[in-house]
Formats: C-alpha cells, structure tokens, sequence
C-alpha cells in the first residue's frame, strides 16, 4: 500500500510517497528515499520504489520524497545537469532534506529515520547525517560520488579544493594526505580503466594491464586532486561515530575504484565495525543489469533486519570491508 503525501517545508511544496509499515508492530524506525541525481523519487528502474515496498513488508515506515525542481515538487533548477551536479556536490539539498526529515519523525511519531538511495541521494544522506545527526540512525549509499564534477575540478585547475573551516566539532581527528595531480591525464586515464569512456572500446579485445595500470594510478594513501574533500571530511565523521552504514557499488565501476580509493586515504588501517561494503558483478551506474536491482534491495533488507529491528543483537565480529561478489 502507497499514498500520496506533501510536505511544506522551507517555502517550498514538496510531494513524496509514503510506504505504511505492513508488520503488526510497526518499528520507531523509518526509511527515506531521496532522488538520485534528476531522477523522480521511484528511481532507475524502480528500485527506490521496489526497496521502500520490501521494507516496509518488514516493518518499516519508508517514504520518498522528491525535493524541489525534481519530480513532482516544483522548485527552481540550474540550466544543465552540470550545474544540478555541483550543487549536489556542494550539499545545496541539505537543508531541505534535513526540514523533509524533522516533519516525517514529527508528523509520524519516529524514533528516526535511515536515509540514503543512489549516486546524488548517497551525497545528500552523508552530508545530512553529519550535519545534523539526531534522529538519523543509519545510511545506506548506493554508488556513491566522492568526486567533485569535472567542470568544477577543471575551474579549480585540477587541484584538490580547500577543506571547509567549521567549528572545531566537526573536525575529524583522522589526516587526509592529498596530491595534485594533474587532473585530466588522472580522470581521463580513471574513465578509460573503468571503462567509462569511447577509448574503453578499444581494448575490449586487445591483451590490457588493466589492473597493473590501475594499481600504478591509484597512489591509494592519498586523496586525489578531484576529491571532494568536504564530502569525505563528513564521510570519516560519520563513520567515526559508528553510524551504521551500508554502501553497495558497481564491481570495477568508476564509483567503486574511487570509493576504494577514498576510503583507504580516509581511514588508513583503522578497522571500521559499522561499515558494510558490498559489490555487486556484472552491472552498471544504476544497477539495472545483472540482476543487479534484485540483489541491492536483498541485501538492504537483510542490513535493516540487522541493525535497526528493535531488540535484534548487534552484529559481531563484522569485518571492516565485508565484500559480496555477484548481483544474483
């Protein structure tokens, strides 16, 4: 069952859809869908809509929620996806979100809410949960961008921009280490590794050292110059506090190289219990190939059934990098 629900929030209309728990006992907890980049709130190929039915079979109240110029809900929007992109980056939808989350926990009585979704959904959710964390009890990152966009990172001229200067609360006591690379021999060689470029084609049938290469470009200490720092600073926050979080990628996608890479420079050897980072084979960007939107919400339930059912055990002995191979 789904109905319709608008919120009023910060002078705009918004329109969302709410996903009523089916369980007898419905928990405290609930789930929030953001959009994916420009995408209604259902998702590629249904999933955020898909995964909110599942969930909420399981208990859980779920909602998606378009926020404004995306959707249903009106609003202004840049002239080019790029210019959507960087706001994203920058955290342009945060206060937003964070008002669409403190009416939902008003409106419904909740304990808290888990939020997440997929690519600019993931950059939201971070910078939200570390923001303004009461009543955010987990988030869930479907291939998510630490990068900045590349016409953003070409204006800074390749270099790594500067870290943000808040109070001294939101510092994270771990270094980042950083180089400055040049930005495009880093990104165009990235792309084509990845295989996200027209040069990819080339060597679909030609013997390659892919991997060799890709361990050569990847210096995986230090952050490279396209980085979006600011991102990462709240990432290692958010994950020092132990703030449960699930994070599933394309397996030997661009997002996922860089995710490895971002989390080595941002964590080092530091065992990280609250992290579970799944992979997924044979899919894309999206994940609407391999059976790949199956086996997301799969594992999505089964880490809600795990953390956030009340009265569960906490899991034990989880490793820091828990990788699952294969999307059926």
């Amino acid at each position: 069952m789904r109905e319709l629900i608008q919120l009023e929030v910060k002078g705009h209309t918004l329109w969302g859809t709410y996903h009523p728990a089916t369980a007898a006992k419905p928990s405290r907890v609930g789930f929030l869908f953001l959009n994916p980049g420009h995408v209604p709130r259902s998702g590629h190929g249904g999933l955020s809509a898909r995964a909110a039915d599942a969930l909420a079979a399981q208990g859980f109240p779920c909602f998606r929620v378009d926020l404004p110029g995306l959707g249903d809900s009106d609003g202004p929007l840049p002239e080019t996806t790029a210019e959507l992109y960087q706001f994203v980056c920058g955290g342009g939808f945060v206060e937003v979100a964070q008002a669409v989350h403190a009416e939902l926990l008003k409106r419904h009585g909740l304990k808290g809410l888990v939020l997440g979704g997929l690519c600019g959904a993931a950059t939201t959710s971070l910078y939200l949960a570390d923001r303004a964390p009461e009543g955010i009890e987990g988030v869930f990152m479907f291939e998510p961008e630490f990068y900045l966009s590349e016409q953003e990172a070409a204006g800074a001229g390749g270099e790594a921009p500067p870290e943000e200067t808040g109070k001294a609360t939101l510092r994270s006591r771990l270094p980042l280490r950083r180089v400055t690379s040049k930005l495009f021999s880093y990104w165009g060689w990235m792309r084509m590794l990845t295989r996200e470029n027209e040069y990819a084609r080339l060597f679909r049938y030609v013997p390659f050292p892919r991997q060799f290469l890709l361990d050569l470009l990847m210096d995986w200490g230090t952050l490279p110059a396209v980085a979006n720092v600011p991102l990462v600073r709240a990432w290692q926050r958010v994950v020092e506090r132990g703030v449960p979080v699930l994070v599933i990628t394309a397996e030997g996608k661009l997002r996922d190289v860089f995710f490895d890479r971002i989390h080595r420079a941002a964590f080092a050897d530091l065992k990280v219990a609250t992290l579970e980072r799944l992979r997924l084979r044979g899919t894309n960007h999206i994940f609407t190939t391999g059976g790949a939107i199956d086996a997301c919400i799969g594992h999505l339930s089964r880490w809600a059934g795990e953390h956030f059912v009340e009265g569960a055990a906490p899991v034990a002995g989880m490793p820091q990098v828990a990788e699952l191979h294969g999307a059926r």
